[in-house]
C-alpha cells in the first residue's frame, strides 16, 4: 500500500518562484523556433557533406533523401518546436512534484521482454542522442544547476528542478521529428547530426544564460557530487562560481561496461525472451578463472576472504552434490565462535572499489568456453548483477561478499535455467531478493542481530558456493530453510508488531468515528451558543469519547454511554441567560455532568492537563449563574448590534488522530509536539560520515516532497540523537498513520504531518527507493545501453 499524499507541506518550486527565472523561460521559449532552424539548417550541411563523402549509390541516394525532406520540411518543425518545447517545460514541471521514478531515456531490465525491435532501437537512438547533448554540454550544465536552483530558492543543486536540462530540449525536438511523415530511415539519418547540432546550441544558450542570471545577481548553491562509492556529497562552488562537477544519476557516462563486451540491448531482450535457449547446457559446470585455493572448503575461504577484503579469488565448484553437509571445517570455525571476532574485524573495513570490469575481476568466468552466444551472454548478465549489488552501498560488506561468493551457483543457473533473468519469482532471484533486503535492517556489522544473521546465511545458503548447481530447486530448498529460520526469529516480532497495529487502527477507526460526530455537533442549531472553547473541546475529545463508545459497545445501545445525551446538558449549562431562571436544576445537574465528563475522557486515556482550561471556563459560567443577572425588560428591547461573524471551530476531520497513551506505548507512538526534532532544529546540510553501510548520517534537510512510500520500505530514522534502520511495516487505510519496525522489533508509529515533517528535516532518509536486486538489473540493461550507444557511434 503506498502512502497517500494531501498537500505536500514542502512543494517543489513553480516556474513563478523568481523573476530571473521567469525571464530565463520566456527567453528560452521565445528563442525556440530560431534555435531549431539553426538545428536544422547544420543538419542539412551536415547531411549534405556526408552525401559527397558517400562510397556507394545506396548511401549517396540515402543522404540526398534526408536532406531533400529536411529542406522541405525546416519550416514546418521551426513552427511546431516552440508549442512540443512549452509543453514539453509544463510536463517537467508536473513531473517533479509527483517524483517519477521513470525516466524516457532510461530502459529498465523487465520492461525489456515487452519491447521490440523498433522500440529497443528507438531506445539506443534517444540515448545515443542525449549522450551527445550531455556531452557537448556538461561543463555549462552544471553551473546553470547550481544558478537556477539558486534563483529558484533551493538551498543546495537538485538537477531535476532545472526545467533548461538538455533531455527536456532533445524530448521536443524527437516529438516535431516524429510527426513529420517521412520514412523511419530518414528520421534516423537526421538525428544523430541534429543531436550534434542541438548540442551546440544548447551550450550557447547555457553560457548565455549564466551570464544573465550572473549579472542578475544570483549566486550559486552548493552543488551535489556522486563519488565513486555511490555516496553523495555536498559541496560549494569553487572559487570562481562555478560548480565542481556534473553528476546525474541516469548519466550512461556513468555506467561501465567492457570495451569487448558481447551484451548489448538486442542481445539481452533475446536473452530474456529465451531465444538462445537452443544451444545445448553444458553437461558439467562452467569453466573459470584458475583458483590457487581450490581446494579450500567454502568456510575456509569465507573466513580467508573476509580477513582479506581487498582480494576475492574465485571458486570452482567441486564435483559435489548439493545435498553435502556444511564443510566439517566451517562447523569448527562456528563451535569456535570465530564469527564473532570476524565481524568485529569488518567493523571498521571498507571495500576498495572493484573494477567495473568482470572480465578482469577474480570471481569472472573465462570467456573461453563452448557453449554458445546465448550462454556467453548469461555468464556476462550474472557477473555484472553481482558486481552491481556487490557494490551496493547500502549492503554492508560481509553480505557484499557473501553475494560474491554466490557468483559461480549463479552462473550455472542461468546458463542451466535462462528465466532466472526473466521470471522475478525464480526462486534464485527471490533468494538474492531476501538476502539484500532483509541485511538492510542492519546498519553495521555490530548491530544486534547481524551475526545471527551472517551465520545462517553461511549455515544455510553457504554450501551453494561450492555446489553444482542443475536447476532452480536447489535454490528453492534453500530459499525454503531460510525463510524457516527466520520465521522462528520473526515470530515474536510479529506479535509485538501485530498488537501495535491493532492499537493504532483502533485509533484511526476512532478518529474516522470522531470525524462524523464532530461533522454532526457542527451543524446542531444551538451550537454556536456556546464558547469556542466548549465548541473545540465538544468537536475534539468528545467526538473522541462518543466514538470510543460505540467502538467498544456490545449493547446495540443508540447513544453507549449517554455521552451524547450529556452534550444537550453541556451546552445548556454553559448559557448563563438559561440557568439563572433555573438554578436548582443546574445545582442537580452539575455533579452528575462532571462526573460524566470525567468518565468519559478517562475512557480514552485523555491527559485532564489538556482539559484543565475547559474545567475552569465551565465553572467560571456556571458560577455566573448563581450571581444576579441583569434586570428582565417589560417591553421588548431593540436587538443589540451583532458582532462581527467569527469562524466556528472546525470539525475534526482534519485534524491529526487521538492516539491515548495506552496505544502510543503499545505502537512506539511519537507525537508531533515531542517529535525528536523540533521545528527550528539546526541542520548540518553538508557533511558526511560513512561507518561500514551508514552507521552514522548527517543531517541532509530535503525541500522536495515526500516520494510515496510503500510496506516494506526502509529508513534511517533518527531516535534520541541517533540513527536507527527502521522498516515501514504499515500504512493506516486513510494514509495517516504510520508504523515503523527495526531489526530488534523496536517499534515507532507516527502521522504523516510529523513523517513529513522529520523528513523535510533530514531526520528521516528513504534507504530503498528500489531494491537492490531490481537496481542491479536495471545497471545491467544500462550498461546493455551503453554498449548499444558506443558500437553505433
Amino acid at each position: 500500500m503506498a502512502l497517500k499524499h494531501t498537500t505536500p507541506s514542502a512543494p517543489a518550486p513553480s516556474a513563478s518562484d523568481t523573476t530571473p527565472y521567469q525571464h530565463i523561460v520566456r527567453d528560452v521559449l521565445a528563442q525556440a523556433r530560431p534555435l531549431m532552424e539553426r538545428v536544422a539548417e547544420a543538419t542539412r550541411m551536415s547531411l549534405l557533406t556526408r552525401q559527397d563523402q558517400a562510397r556507394t549509390p545506396g548511401e549517396h541516394n540515402a543522404m540526398h533523401e534526408a536532406r531533400q525532406q529536411l529542406s522541405r520540411l525546416t519550416s514546418v518543425m521551426g513552427e511546431r518546436y516552440p508549442d512540443a518545447l512549452r509543453k514539453a517545460l509544463d510536463q517537467e514541471a508536473a513531473q517533479n512534484e509527483e517524483k517519477p521514478t521513470r525516466s524516457l531515456f532510461t530502459v529498465h531490465f523487465d520492461d525489456l521482454e515487452l519491447m521490440d525491435e523498433a522500440q529497443i532501437n528507438d531506445s539506443v537512438e534517444r540515448a545515443r542522442a542525449r549522450q551527445v547533448l550531455i556531452s557537448a554540454v556538461e561543463g555549462p550544465l552544471a553551473d546553470l544547476d547550481a544558478l537556477v536552483c539558486a534563483a529558484r530558492g533551493l538551498a543546495r543543486v537538485q538537477p531535476e528542478h532545472n526545467p533548461l536540462r538538455p533531455e527536456v530540449f532533445l524530448q521536443a525536438l524527437q516529438t516535431v521529428v516524429s510527426q513529420m511523415q517521412v520514412t523511419p530511415q530518414v528520421r534516423h539519418d537526421w538525428m544523430g547530426p541534429m543531436a550534434q547540432a542541438l548540442g551546440t546550441e544548447l551550450r550557447g544558450l547555457y553560457l548565455a544564460q549564466i551570464d544573465r542570471l550572473k549579472l542578475s545577481g544570483v549566486q550559486p548553491v552548493g552543488y551535489a557530487m556522486r563519488q565513486a562509492d555511490g555516496q553523495v556529497v555536498y559541496v560549494a562552488p569553487t572559487e570562481g562560481g562555478a560548480s565542481p562537477g556534473f553528476a546525474a544519476d541516469n548519466d550512461l557516462s556513468t555506467v561501465e561496461g567492457h570495451a569487448d563486451s558481447l551484451l548489448t540491448l538486442d542481445r539481452l531482450r533475446r536473452l530474456l525472451l529465451g531465444e538462445f535457449s537452443e544451444n545445448p547446457a553444458p553437461t558439467s559446470a562452467p569453466t573459470h578463472t584458475p583458483s590457487p585455493h581450490s581446494d579450500e572448503s567454502f568456510a575456509d575461504q569465507f573466513a580467508r576472504e573476509f580477513d582479506n577484503p581487498n582480494q576475492l579469488p574465485p571458486i570452482d565448484p567441486p564435483a559435489t552434490d548439493f545435498a553435502a553437509t556444511v564443510p566439517a571445517a566451517f562447523e569448527a570455525l562456528q563451535a569456535m565462535n570465530q564469527v564473532g571476532h570476524m565481524m568485529e574485524r569488518l567493523g571498521g573495513q571498507r571495500p576498495q572499489q572493484v573494477g567495473s570490469s568482470t572480465e578482469g575481476s577474480p570471481a569472472a568466468p573465462s570467456r573461453k568456453h563452448s557453449g554458445g552466444l546465448g550462454e556467453a551472454l548469461s555468464m556476462e548478465v550474472v557477473a555484472l548483477m553481482v558486481d552491481n549489488i556487490a557494490r551496493d552501498g547500502r549492503l554492508l560488506w560481509p553480505v557484499q561478499q557473501f553475494i560474491r561468493a554466490l557468483e559461480p551457483a549463479l552462473i550455472q543457473l542461468a546458463v542451466a535455467d535462462p528465466r532466472f533473468f526473466s521470471h522475478k519469482e525464480h526462486p534464485a532471484r527471490r533468494l538474492l531478493q531476501d538476502i539484500t533486503d532483509r541485511s538492510l535492517a542492519f546498519n553495521s556489522p555490530e548491530a544486534t542481530g547481524f551475526q545471527s544473521f551472517m551465520r545462517s546465511l553461511m549455515n544455510i545458503a553457504g554450501p551453494l558456493a561450492t555446489a553444482t548447481i542443475d536447476g532452480h530447486d536447489d535454490f528453492e530448498h534453500v530459499l525454503q530453510q531460510l525463510h524457516a529460520k527466520w520465521a522462528e526469529k520473526d515470530q515474536q516480532r510479529k506479535q509485538e508488531r501485530q498488537r501495535a497495529i491493532e492499537a493504532l487502527q483502533h485509533a484511526e477507526q476512532r478518529h474516522l468515528l470522531a470525524a462524523r460526530i464532530s461533522r454532526d455537533l457542527s451543524l446542531r442549531p444551538d451550537f454556536g451558543k456556546v464558547p469556542d472553547e466548549i465548541s473545540r473541546f465538544l468537536l475534539g475529545p468528545w467526538s473522541q469519547v462518543m466514538a470510543q463508545a460505540r467502538l467498544t459497545d456490545t449493547t446495540r445501545s443508540a447513544d453507549p454511554g449517554r455521552y451524547e445525551e450529556l452534550v444537550d446538558a453541556l451546552i445548556w449549562s454553559t448559557q448563563p441567560a438559561l440557568t439563572r431562571a433555573n438554578t436548582g436544576q443546574l445545582a442537580r445537574l452539575l455533579p452528575k455532568l462532571l462526573a460524566k465528563l470525567r468518565e468519559g475522557l478517562a475512557s480514552i486515556d485523555y491527559p485532564a492537563a489538556r482539559t484543565e482550561a475547559v474545567f475552569e471556563l465551565l465553572m467560571e459560567l456556571h458560577q455566573q449563574a448563581f450571581k444576579p443577572g441583569p434586570r428582565v425588560a417589560t417591553k421588548p428591547a431593540a436587538p443589540p448590534p451583532q458582532p462581527p461573524a467569527v469562524a466556528q471551530p472546525a470539525p475534526l476531520e482534519d485534524d491529526d488522530p487521538w492516539v491515548a497513551p495506552s496505544e502510543a506505548k503499545e505502537s512506539g507512538y511519537v507525537d508531533i509536539s515531542q517529535s525528536p526534532v523540533s521545528e527550528s532544529a539546526e541542520l548540518v546540510p553538508e557533511s558526511t560520515s560513512t561507518t561500514n553501510g551508514l552507521a552514522t548520517l548527517p543531517h541532509l534537510a530535503s525541500s522536495a516532497p515526500l516520494a510515496p512510500l510503500a510496506v516494506g520500505t526502509w529508513v534511517n530514522l533518527q531516535v534520541a540523537g541517533q540513527w536507527e534502520r527502521t522498516q515501514l511495516s504499515w500504512i493506516g487505510s486513510q494514509g495517516q498513520l504510520f508504523l515503523f519496525t527495526s531489526a530488534s522489533g523496536r517499534t515507532q508509529s507516527m502521522t504523516l504531518r510529523l513523517l513529513e515533517r522529520l523528513f523535510h528535516q533530514g531526520a528521516v532518509q528513504v534507504l530503498t527507493e528500489q531494491t537492490v536486486v531490481d537496481g542491479a538489473l536495471d545497471a545491467v540493461a544500462q550498461a546493455a545501453m551503453r554498449n548499444s550507444v558506443e558500437s553505433r557511434l
